[in-house]
């Protein structure tokens, strides 16, 4: 068996490489999928006319039909154990008591990180005591990204993430003392700001690609019985309903934005979603958090009791 990680995709690109026989395991994200479902690195296994079995924590159905020659399957385990079950451990946590709005965590630099702080920052969510940034970009990059993405409106949607001072917000750092993997450690760091937040909005890995991946973030806020959305790949909450049986949020949010495929549109349709909740008292967050009380505790009890992981081994 041969697996392959996020650090070294780099080697299956290598035309020079030899894989053994037996299964290929390939962890984590593969990089992302662009807009046609298409990914570098499965596209090069297939090039290679590759027969191996190929074990992947993407949902296989839309694999296979991209890929038709290629052996690809689901593999539930290689998904609980890689993202999944960090927090089993982790049972007790600090009282729901509602003294900010939005909380969000933001390691590494990727694009959809980048609009994510900037947005929050313009809309004026962004709180340093509840909020990590770990990297620092000039607003020429920033810009960027949006006019990649929305080259015929780049003047239109840069209003929701730069304004005139925003270059100093870009080349700041926030950190909680992040430990990169190590999510039963992190979990403690970021407790208190999580039950204090109305709402975490997830920073999902690689949300500019096209296909749904789910990872240990949105479990921060299930295990502290939380409220969560999440910046992530479009149709990434339908799928985490479907997939892993965890319930959404319906009786407060419109879930409307999740079927957005260009990324900024999805994640300003997000923010502008929530807004409406900003000027709300802490004792009226209290009310609409009562209000999903169900979806929550059943949340919680269905990470808890593994039956997330009898859900998704059914699609094996």
């Amino acid at each position: 068996m041969q697996q392959f990680k996020s650090n070294n995709y780099s080697n299956i690109l290598n035309d020079n490489i030899e894989f053994e026989s037996g299964t290929i395991q390939l962890i984590d994200h593969l990089g992302g999928f662009d807009s046609n479902n298409r990914n570098l690195i499965l596209d090069q296994l297939n090039n290679k006319n590759i027969k191996n079995k190929i074990e992947t924590m993407y949902m296989s159905a839309g694999l296979k039909h991209e890929y038709p020659t290629l052996d690809i399957s689901f593999s539930a385990d290689l998904q609980n154990n890689n993202n999944l079950k960090h927090f089993t451990k982790y049972n007790i946590h600090p009282r729901n008591d509602f003294n900010n709005f939005i909380c969000s965590f933001n390691g590494s630099d990727h694009v959809s990180r980048k609009l994510l702080v900037s947005i929050l920052e313009k809309f004026g969510y962004y709180s340093p005591e509840y909020c990590s940034k770990n990297f620092t970009y000039s607003t020429g990059v920033l810009d960027g990204h949006i006019s990649d993405y929305l080259p015929d409106q780049t003047r239109l949607y840069r209003k929701f993430f730069i304004s005139a001072d925003s270059e100093d917000f870009f080349q700041t750092t926030n950190s909680f003392g992040h430990v990169q993997y190590a999510h039963h450690k992190n979990i403690y760091n970021l407790e208190n700001k999580l039950t204090e937040s109305f709402l975490h909005i997830v920073s999902e890995t690689m949300a500019t690609s096209y296909v749904p991946f789910v990872t240990e973030k949105f479990l921060y806020s299930i295990v502290t019985r939380g409220l969560f959305l999440s910046y992530a790949q479009p149709g990434w909450h339908a799928h985490l309903e479907k997939y892993y049986g965890f319930k959404l949020y319906t009786k407060l949010f419109d879930y409307g934005f999740d079927s957005i495929q260009n990324p900024v549109e999805r994640l300003v349709a997000l923010l502008t979603m929530v807004s409406k909740y900003r000027t709300l008292t802490k004792d009226d967050w209290r009310d609409l958090y009562l209000m999903e009380h169900d979806a929550i505790e059943y949340n919680y009890d269905h990470y808890f009791s593994n039956r997330y992981l009898t859900h998704l081994k059914q699609y094996e």
